[in-house]
């Protein structure tokens, strides 16, 4: 594992994991003359699509310089909060959050090529719909169909999406006619009963 700064971008962030690691408390195992550990958190940050680049840090130092970082500016909220979110999550012992379909609940795809992706480092159909040719040579054969059926199916889902909402838009608005014909024919009732009210009161006069 390297420990070389890597490009962060925030339309395509990281993967995060994290463990518990040991680090030495190097004055108490002096004064007690044997080594004397503590637990560390530490994160591991892997660029999508690189199965090869990962930068290792302690939480607490990283979690520190991304606030710091946010503070002038230099990163989004955005970013920050997928940071935290992700920490947090892990530390309430779930998976760190996703964004996007995950490769695993890709209907289109088989066992052994959700494997394929998988090793080559892209963990949604969005990561591998945006992949470049070296994230698709770590596939290996068929990389570039799969590149294609991945941006297929996020487009028809985007399509379906917008339909649907058109739907709900026209839902919205057949409910309003209709509510407001309601509105109208109980108006009507009610100026007809006055009418014939005012009919009867005449008609005793």
């Amino acid at each position: 594992m390297s420990n070389m700064p890597i490009t962060l971008m925030e339309d395509a962030p990281p993967y995060l994991d994290f463990e518990v690691g040991l680090k030495e408390k190097r004055a108490e195992s002096i004064a007690s003359g044997r080594k004397v550990y503590e637990d560390v958190e530490k994160v591991i940050i892997t660029p999508m699509g690189d199965n090869k680049t990962q930068v290792i840090k302690e939480c607490n130092e990283w979690l520190a310089h991304l606030r710091e970082r946010r503070h002038h500016q230099m990163i989004s909220e955005k970013y920050l909060e997928f940071c935290e979110s992700s920490y947090n999550n892990w530390k309430m012992k779930r998976k760190a959050p996703v964004s996007g379909t995950p490769i695993e609940a890709w209907p289109q795809v088989g066992p052994a090529e959700v494997k394929s992706i998988l090793d080559a480092n892209f963990r949604t159909v969005e990561d591998l719909a945006r992949a470049n040719d070296e994230g698709l040579g770590l596939i290996g054969m068929g990389a570039r169909t799969l590149k294609k059926k991945a941006t297929a199916y996020l487009l028809s889902a985007k399509k379906g999406g917008a339909a649907s909402e058109k739907m709900n838009s026209l839902e919205i608005k057949l409910d309003t006619v209709i509510d407001e014909k309601q509105k109208m024919e109980t108006k009507i009732a009610q100026l007809e009963a006055q009418l014939a009210a005012a009919s009867v009161t005449k008609s005793e006069d």
